[in-house]
């Protein structure tokens, strides 16, 4: 974050293409000033949304072979960290040009720096920076919006709500990513990120502030969002921001925090707009897209689907012609959490084309414009309500409100009753609930994040062992066969805290001359063999 120095006039720069198609049909100027809250609009489009970068977006060769394109990804590693995903094989051939699996390897195995592909060449990632550039932006757009502000000015409203939004996500994005988690006890001196919400130039380095410092800036974004968005209807497409999706995200970061009372407030009030509902997978068949823009519980979605180029389809077993063989494949921990009438077992996941591995894919059809670790979904109200409610004890409410969602996920009337899962109440009831979020948030983003709270969460903290394994090919050039050699291990969040945050890029490191203090050291972990 290289003393942040915002000039708008050199930032609206327009929204690129893909041969796919515009994720935003809409343009953003290109003029040389900002007069208006249209100007700041279209600035708030071209330069702030996460647009192009990190879609499923295809180069078309002189071969016309289509080859992905590799470059602008966001925190392509999110994926593979948690206990949804194990490897299946080293990836030869084509699979060896995708970016997204092959830096994500050291990621995978929670190594000390994280940032090293697997040939073992270090690599800088830039979320860091295309983060802060986003928020530089915002910062002036919420700087200057009321004084382009006419009464009534409906479209100031959707500016202020939309900027408030994306600048508290970016940072819910950052501080989960390279700061320890919320902790009740230790959340006003744990390290967050750096913290800037002025537009003004400074002159300085920059250190970090806690993550009560940030937590504290994510909700008075939000709270800001919101009163923004009171009047504002539901938007046409779900790639803007809106009150439903500001809603879901201050109900998360209120069950974060443990602030169980306001999580559970601005689940309802969100739920009581009855803008969405719940999707009846009754519906659906085996191959159909689970998201969709039009799905009647795709609230918000930016950015790309990720998952798609990690869970490949495979042919594992033959290096050689064309074959591809994918980094990762489902892991049976997560397969084995859906009941025998869950409908989402066969509509999330599909096997591989020799069937020999399981990927998940929610969204099907590759040129589409649905992301997976930037989507926010009608459901997650209910399920940050009910866990909300069993953490105050409330559980027989708690059960109501999951219930309106497991309804639409089994076979009508094969839902067994929470009950009869051995959930009755108390905490036994809280880690249903969060298995229920698993079951229905996998590859999305949320795993991971979830993983760290749960783990200092006061009231009924879950922490775990988690053993990633490890494939290596057996045999010669021609012949052979990938077998299972090992395993790197995650130690319960307890024994292995360091490893629950990524290292701040080393080169703000340097460049903020000690200001900026670098997280403690992740150990190194070796293969165990079996």
């Amino acid at each position: 974050m290289k003393r942040i120095k915002l000039f708008l006039t050199s930032l609206v720069t327009g929204v690129c293409c893909w041969a796919c198609g515009d994720f935003f049909e809409e343009s953003s100027q290109n003029q040389a000033y900002v007069s208006s809250n249209v100007d700041l609009y279209e600035l708030l489009v071209g330069e702030v949304y996460i647009n192009e970068e990190g879609l499923n977006a295809y180069d078309l060769c002189a071969d016309n072979n289509r080859v992905m394109l590799q470059t602008n990804r966001y925190f392509p590693w999110i994926h593979v960290m948690d206990d949804d995903l194990t490897e299946f094989a080293l990836g030869y051939h084509s699979s060896s040009s995708n970016w997204v699996r092959e830096n994500a390897a050291s990621a995978y195995r929670w190594q000390p720096n994280p940032f090293v592909n697997r040939e073992g060449t270090e690599y800088e990632p830039d979320d860091w920076v295309k983060m802060y550039e986003r928020i530089a932006v915002l910062n002036s757009i919420l700087s200057v919006v009321d004084d382009y502000r006419t009464d009534p000015d409906t479209l100031s409203n959707r500016v202020e709500g939309e900027a408030a939004f994306l600048r508290a996500y970016y940072y819910y994005w950052l501080v989960n990513i390279h700061a320890q988690p919320y902790s009740l006890g230790t959340a006003s001196t744990d390290l967050g990120v750096p913290l800037k919400t002025s537009e003004e130039v400074e002159d300085e380095y920059f250190a970090r502030a806690s993550v009560q410092e940030v937590y504290d800036q994510i909700v008075e974004d939000l709270e800001r969002s919101i009163e923004a968005f009171q009047t504002e209807e539901k938007p046409l497409r779900p790639i803007k921001a809106n009150y439903t999706s500001a809603c879901i995200l201050m109900s998360r970061v209120c069950l974060y925090m443990e602030d169980y009372e306001r999580a559970i407030a601005y689940a309802d009030s969100a739920i009581r707009r009855a803008e969405y509902s719940i999707l009846d997978l009754n519906g659906m068949t085996p191959g159909d897209n689970f998201t969709y823009e039009d799905s009647p519980e795709t609230v918000f979605t930016q950015g790309g689907y990720i998952v798609g180029q990690i869970l490949m389809n495979d042919t594992a077993g033959y290096r050689t012609g064309i074959a591809i063989t994918s980094g990762y494949q489902v892991s049976d921990d997560l397969l084995g959490c859906y009941d025998e009438h869950d409908l989402r077992r066969d509509i999330f996941f599909v096997d591989t084309y020799f069937k020999n591995g399981v990927r998940c894919l929610k969204y099907r059809n590759p040129m589409g414009r649905i992301g997976d670790y930037m989507l926010f979904r009608y459901p997650e109200l209910y399920l940050n309500k009910a866990e909300a409610l069993a953490l105050l004890g409330r559980d027989a409410e708690a059960k109501e409100t999951l219930n309106v969602l497991r309804e639409k996920r089994f076979e009508s009337g094969q839902m067994p009753s929470i009950e009869d899962e051995m959930a009755e109440s108390g905490e036994d009831l809280v880690n249903f609930i969060r298995t229920e979020r698993r079951r229905e948030f996998c590859f999305e983003g949320q795993r991971w994040f979830d993983l760290r709270r749960y783990a200092v969460n006061a009231a009924a903290p879950f922490s775990k062992t988690i053993r990633h394994e490890v494939r290596e090919w057996q045999g010669n050039e021609e012949n052979g066969f990938y077998t299972t050699v090992g395993y790197y291990e995650l130690k319960p969040y307890a024994e292995d805290r360091a490893a629950y945050a990524m290292p701040l890029p080393s080169d703000e490191i340097i460049f903020n001359k000690g200001e900026l203090v670098q997280n403690e050291l992740r150990p190194e972990r070796s293969l165990v063999r079996y």
